[in-house]
């Protein structure tokens, strides 16, 4: 047993006292000495609803019984108890009975991302918001196996610094939310794309150190995230490089046990074993190694000591080709230590069987003390220095859809989050709004299907991210 207390389901006439005990897989509520009247497996596929009053203190906890819900009063300290043994093993109801938001910070290829608050500790989380219509439309499990499949990759690597840390879930009537620890910093791509100087030598290892410690803890559990790449790396805090995160793992799997054969990830950063595999065996069993995820690492590291991509293309199956040979020359690069680029030719090994792992990286990558640096922010350039619905949230829509803060209306979520959850699908591809100029996917299309979608988004992003990227550095000129 891991957690028991009293709790009262209240009567017309008399109310009466139970025993709530929650086991490793259950939740039972019965008379004291008698078998539980209620039962209900802690699982993704079953909810929990809670009652609250206006300070967010929870008063009830509710479970569904023969097609109602069954109330329970209780101590709030027993009821918080509970909340905390069971969240992120079973989804609760009303998101809004715990949180209010009206701004939306990001948008993904699957998902809106809200900027919530929690109504009694005021402190802010992100929500990921992905559309229940979406998933179920094909009337097949894939998309929402996918969608428990993250939750339960994230709630077994909760404990790592370097790892997103996932708070609460929930399920509304037309959504599903993700809660997260809220990054205030940006993404690598973005903060990259701000540098005018080379990177010192000591940055890129701590960026490198944290990035391999955390998929080194992915490893360590079995776990691929098979889509390493510049936007899924953020920084927590506004330019400190020592509060790097990886986020999103609507692409990870199990290492335990062979998959279905796919393509998947981003162009220009998937392993060549990926690409190279026989085309005629797409839908046989594949064993994904975790190699998959040291090559995207070491195209990342490409990109922070030459400050441009390791392969580069307007068309898509360009970029797939030469990601596919992986033809590059390994000159040294002098500005940088003989470790750093012993590691970078490592990681870009196209024989996965020779290529670095995540702890060969690491004990080469620290022969040098770099404890010094850990606490402060990179200097970017010289002159850089130093309720209308009790499941949704319902606030205003504006135009811009894909990079400034806005509120958008909970009745037009399910048109608004009309993206993919990384599944097979053309439709996916045709309505992403990602900021990084190539998508990630799991899917078998035609390179010219994937070359148009790239053409319809790319020049939007691309201005999009321009302009804030001219925005900030304007703004911290002024503030020089």
């Amino acid at each position: 047993m891991i957690y028991s207390c009293q709790v009262i389901r209240k009567h017309f006439l008399l109310n009466q006292t139970y025993r709530l005990q929650i086991l490793e897989e259950k939740l039972l509520i019965g008379l004291e000495d008698r078998p539980a009247k209620y039962e209900l497996d802690i699982n993704l596929q079953n909810k929990i609803s809670w009652k609250v009053n206006d300070q967010g203190i929870i008063q009830a906890i509710g479970i569904k019984y023969q097609n109602s819900c069954k109330w329970f009063y209780g101590q709030p300290s027993d009821l918080l108890q509970i909340k905390s043994i069971l969240n992120n093993r079973i989804f609760f109801h009303s998101i809004s009975n715990f949180y209010t938001s009206n701004e939306q910070i990001g948008s993904g290829a699957s998902c809106k991302v809200l900027l919530i608050q929690d109504i009694q500790t005021k402190q802010k989380y992100a929500a990921k918001c992905i559309s229940k219509d979406y998933i179920t439309k094909k009337k097949t499990p894939d998309r929402l196996n996918r969608l428990f499949n993250e939750i339960n990759i994230l709630r077994s690597i909760q404990n790592h610094k370097n790892i997103v840390k996932m708070i609460d879930i929930f399920e509304g009537e037309q959504t599903y939310y993700l809660v997260f620890e809220y990054l205030e910093g940006e993404t690598l791509h973005r903060f990259l794309k701000l540098q005018t100087d080379l990177i010192p030598d000591i940055s890129i290892r701590i960026i490198l150190l944290q990035l391999l410690h955390g998929i080194n803890s992915l490893h360590s559990e079995n776990y691929i995230h098979r889509d390493i790449k510049l936007e899924n790396i953020v920084l927590s805090k506004p330019s400190v490089i020592s509060s790097l995160k990886l986020i999103d793992f609507g692409l990870a799997i199990s290492n335990t046990q062979p998959v279905s054969f796919a393509v998947c990830g981003t162009p220009g950063y998937i392993a060549p074993e990926i690409l190279q595999h026989d085309e005629s065996k797409q839908g046989q069993k594949f064993k994904f190694t975790f190699k998959v995820d040291m090559f995207g690492i070491g195209v990342i590291l490409y990109r922070l000591m030459n400050r441009q991509p390791l392969f580069e293309s307007d068309k898509t199956k360009d970029l797939l080709q030469q990601n596919k040979k992986c033809h590059f020359t390994k000159n040294y690069h002098n500005f940088y230590t003989n470790a750093l680029n012993q590691v970078l030719f490592g990681l870009l090994e196209v024989n996965p069987n020779k290529r670095l792992s995540s702890e060969e990286a690491i004990q080469l990558l620290s022969s040098q003390q770099i404890s010094k640096e850990m606490g402060g922010s990179f200097a970017t350039t010289k002159s850089h220095q130093n309720q209308n619905d009790a499941d949704e949230f319902e606030v205003e829509q504006t135009m811009d859809h894909a990079n400034q803060p806005y509120p958008f209306s909970a009745k037009i979520l399910k048109q608004e989050l009309e993206n993919s959850y990384h599944q097979n699908d053309d439709n996916r591809l045709l309505t992403s709004m990602q900021r990084s100029y190539y998508p990630s996917f799991s899917l078998n299309l035609s390179c010219d299907l994937i070359d148009s979608f790239t053409q319809q988004i790319s020049m939007r992003n691309a201005l999009i991210e321009d302009e804030i990227i001219e925005s900030d550095i304007k703004q911290k000129q002024k503030q020089k």
